[in-house]
């Protein structure tokens, strides 16, 4: 599938700034990130009803404390924790095993201790009625988002949520620019090497986001996948499809081009500093999941185009796709075996003992300053060839002959890359510029006015 893009020249934003300083402009100043984490969480829930991680009230201590360990060393903005024992949707429901107020009583233990005050958790749906035996829960900075819905999007063994949020900004309100973000938690079917059932999970979700949506929006489809290889019918239905109206991106395979389809991570070790099957080689510390050291990956965050291409506000920060805790060497063995660098040891002792899964991680760049609609505009008198390749061309108006222009490229994160300044002496200059691939900001001033053009480098 052709996942270029066609030449596009985005639109300059041109605005008065008669004393702008690259160093202390807005735009560097107000940019944010959300970090997104997504964790199987191996049954954890309520004492008494888990009969293998926490039987009783003392045993689930320990837990509580691993999970503070794991959350403050990811310091995510939004946690999806998948494969929760089923929890009560309220006090009414005969269904669920883990009390409802249980979601509540992982933030006071696990989040307020670390971050105190900082996450409130998603309602979340059973039409499964618990069949599984699972919940999937997302919890999220609320400083930093404001919960909007929860949709069901697909229930059979276990329930399949959308949970939509819109980012919290002076600059992006209900009531001018509101920027949502869709996060879908999944936990498919685990049996064996049978991919039929997953399948169908993942084509019915994709099912109903293509009746919500005329393409997918700012949005992330994450969670345990359980998937053995890149070909497996599902898998590909989601992130190979020539539809790139719905096509999902798996960052290491695209944008950040470490690997390449199709592959078989279940097969050697090429693809183990993304293993996330297993923290554990034994059965210790207690009988919960799989054995054998990490072997497999079955956990992503897949992210749509809107996100990889930055189209609305929220673009996905290259290479920032983790696996926590792996360091690319713990094929066969523990997480905590041998020298890992790659966490304090504190946190990967506690990854070691919660679950027998690693979480995975992704950074998003919050663009506010691009939804700023009081600013003159003057399309046109400045121009750059989108997608950059090999060099920077730059078109200049004919009335911005014989003036000296400005050039400063950002990326994402607000940081200053690069800083220049132009004589512009011919209508178009070329300037080779070592950027790696993704999405800048190039900003000119020349005289009293400034432009900033956003382009894509691949």
């Amino acid at each position: 599938m052709n996942r270029k893009f066609q030449p596009i020249l985005f639109s300059a934003i041109l605005f008065l700034a008669a004393n702008f300083s690259p160093a202390t402009s807005s735009y560097a100043q107000q940019n944010d990130t959300l970090r997104v984490m997504v964790y199987n969480v191996l049954g954890f829930g309520s004492p008494n009803n888990n009969n293998c991680q926490a039987p009783n009230q003392a045993s689930i201590m320990p837990l509580y404390a691993d999970l503070k360990s794991i959350i403050q060393f990811a310091n995510a903005d939004i946690i999806g924790l998948d494969k929760m024992q089923c929890v009560q949707t309220s006090v009414s429901d005969v269904n669920g095993i883990s009390s409802y107020y249980f979601p509540d009583t992982v933030i006071a233990e696990c989040m307020d201790a670390v971050y105190p005050g900082r996450y409130g958790s998603c309602p979340f749906t059973d039409l499964s009625r618990c069949i599984g035996g699972s919940s999937e829960l997302v919890f999220f900075d609320h400083n930093k988002l404001t919960y909007v819905s929860t949709t069901p999007m697909y229930y059979g063994q276990e329930d399949f949520d959308m949970f939509k949020f819109y980012y919290n900004s002076p600059y992006m309100t209900p009531s001018t620019d509101t920027t949502y973000l869709y996060v879908i938690l999944c936990h498919t079917i685990s049996s064996g090497t049978t991919d039929t059932g997953r399948d169908g999970e993942d084509s019915c979700v994709m099912l109903n986001v293509r009746k919500m949506f005329s393409h997918t929006p700012n949005l992330i489809y994450m969670g345990d996948f359980n998937t053995r290889t890149s070909t497996e019918a599902g898998y590909e239905y989601l992130t190979q499809i020539s539809d790139t109206n719905y096509v999902l991106n798996d960052p290491p395979f695209y944008p950040d081009a470490h690997l390449t389809y199709p592959c078989n991570w279940n097969s050697g070790n090429t693809y183990q500093a993304y293993f996330t099957t297993t923290t554990r080689s034994t059965t210790l510390p207690n009988s919960c999941g799989t054995t054998g050291g990490a072997k497999d990956w079955y956990d992503h965050i897949l992210l749509s185009p809107w996100i990889v291409n930055g189209e609305k506000n929220l673009t996905y920060v290259r290479n920032s796709y983790t696996t926590i805790g792996n360091d690319g060497k713990r094929a066969g063995i523990d997480v905590n075996a041998g020298t890992n660098t790659s966490a304090p040891a504190a946190v990967l002792n506690a990854l070691f003992n919660f679950s027998d899964k690693y979480p995975v991680e992704v950074t998003l760049a919050v663009n506010p300053i691009l939804s700023v609609r009081n600013i003159q505009s003057d399309p046109g008198s400045i121009k750059i060839n989108n997608p950059v390749e090999n060099g920077l061309v730059m078109h200049f108006a004919s009335y911005l002959n014989g003036q000296n222009a400005t050039m400063t490229i950002y990326d994402v994160c607000g940081r200053n890359l690069y800083q220049s300044v132009i004589n512009i002496t011919s209508s178009a200059i070329t300037k080779n510029i070592a950027l790696v691939p993704g999405v800048y900001f190039v900003h000119f001033t020349s005289g009293g006015y400034s432009t900033t053009i956003k382009v894509v480098k691949e």
